[in-house]
């Protein structure tokens, strides 16, 4: 699949003029260790704090609002940086940008483990944020410039790739936590992102870059994408549902299914494993299903916003009918499959912003629902500890510390969830169809609007 793909000879190498047979196989290799960068990224997007929930709040003695502010805050900052990183992967090419961000998630990756404060803790969880959030826009811009004919299907091996990253940060790092430690198990994660970091830094000049854009760098051309309905579209649906999902995953599932479940610690992050395996191999099939149906998008996008409501009905109907006692493990872990698949569909979603946009706004646009995506992660994880405080004084104390929410706790957060993801299906309902083409505007709005981008953009 990932061959020397046909239009790096249309990019300048580092040297200037043609790049040679060689100077192509550097490139494709950069590409595949950015592949690499991607993975540990999704590492360390669900290892803090879904799957040490119990570990940070009985070893730090926290509240459960201030353990979901660790994930909360580097969604924050994952969010924001979507923003910036879309105008610079449009003006430096993705691996400039995924370089300087692998580099910062190393360093914020070892300083968590060895923090003590909660401000350390927080800090060293927003340089990793920053990092992480330069390498999903910088692998689809790479994605873009060397395999643009073939996008959805290479997109959809790239993200199951980097998906198998998420499988490590959940059962494996729960049971290495168990065995060496938490802080242990975090820092050998740190370190081994800094590997392929530094492969990249060794061939850099070896490799074909894209020619970086001349000017400043300017948020203008935010205008068009925050005026484009149909960003706003996938912002308040396909975005908001992706976050319901990531919350469950990163911040309060595993925990759910010990409490409410009542299944064992080791059953609980095998089941957040397999949430991940599921969306890494529905990102892959649909990716290439796409391709043999016509590129069609609708269908598919529509069927992903109704994933999240089919699963929070479950969820919430699964707490009204059990009783006090903990039970009904596996029919919450269906229902978390079920709102797992809802991140499965991403080469569809990443094809929409590429064919609703100008296209000389790739990573701007697929930015904007990146954006909105992190952001509600971070807001829905953040309500999560605030709802579960809300019900402490009913909480039942474990001897190591940690605390046990009732069920009624989880029937108000799971039942908001639950509205959410209503008004999100009707908004997604009405995106409309693309067949693999742009459909921003006519062909000669198009070429005005690319050129203003070009010589605006950066203005």
């Amino acid at each position: 699949m990932l061959n020397a793909p046909t239009e790096i000879p249309l990019s300048t190498s580092a040297k200037g003029g043609a790049p040679s047979r060689r100077d192509r196989h550097f490139t494709v290799f950069m590409f595949v260790l950015g592949i690499v960068i991607y993975f540990v990224v999704n590492i360390q997007r669900v290892a803090v704090p879904g799957q040490i929930f119990n570990e940070l709040q009985s070893d730090l003695q926290v509240s459960a609002t201030q353990v979901a502010s660790l994930g909360a805050v580097f969604m924050y900052v994952y969010a924001a940086t979507q923003l910036l990183v879309g105008l610079l992967v449009d003006k430096y090419g993705g691996m400039r940008v995924l370089g300087l961000g692998a580099v910062l998630m190393t360093a914020g990756g070892i300083l968590f483990p060895l923090s003590d404060s909660l401000g350390t803790l927080l800090l060293s969880r927003m340089l990793v944020g920053i990092g992480c959030g330069a390498a999903y826009l910088s692998m689809v811009k790479e994605c873009d410039r060397l395999y643009s004919h073939n996008f959805t299907a290479v997109m959809g091996l790239v993200i199951f790739l980097g998906y198998l990253g998420g499988v490590v940060g959940t059962f494996p790092l729960a049971k290495g936590s168990a065995w060496l430690g938490w802080r242990s198990c975090l820092l050998l994660i740190a370190l081994a992102g800094a590997l392929p970091t530094v492969l990249i830094a060794c061939i850099w000049k070896k490799a074909t870059h894209p020619k970086v854009l001349e000017g400043p760098i300017s948020f203008r051309s935010y205008m068009f994408a925050f005026r484009n309905l149909n960003n706003l579209k996938s912002l308040f649906s396909y975005a908001i549902n992706f976050s319901l999902y990531y919350v469950i995953l990163t911040v309060i599932g595993k925990k759910f299914l010990e409490d409410i479940g009542g299944v064992s610690p080791g059953v609980a992050s095998f089941s957040c494993t397999v949430m991940v395996i599921l969306s890494a191999i529905l990102n892959q099939f649909i990716g290439i299903l796409c391709t043999y149906t016509g590129n069609l998008r609708r269908p598919y996008f529509r069927f992903l916003n109704m994933l999240p409501l089919l699963g929070c009905a479950m969820l919430v109907a699964g707490l009204l009918l059990k009783g006090p006692e903990p039970g009904w493990g596996g029919y919450f872990i269906a229902a978390f499959l079920v709102i797992s698949m809802t991140s499965g569909f991403s080469p569809i979603t990443n094809a929409q912003s590429r064919e609703t946009n100008p296209p000389s706004a790739t990573g701007v646009a697929v930015g904007v629902t990146n954006f909105g995506a992190y952001i509600m992660v971070a807001i829905f994880g953040g309500l999560a500890g605030l709802v579960l405080d809300c019900f402490q004084s009913k909480a039942t104390v474990m001897p190591e510390g940690g605390l046990v929410y009732p069920a009624a706790a989880w029937l108000c957060l799971f039942g908001i969830f639950l509205l959410v993801s209503i008004g999100t299906l009707k908004i997604a309902w009405t995106y409309p169809e693309t067949y693999g083409r742009n459909i921003y505007a006519g062909k000669k709005r198009v070429l005005q609007i690319t050129r203003f981008l070009r010589l605006n953009l950066y203005e």
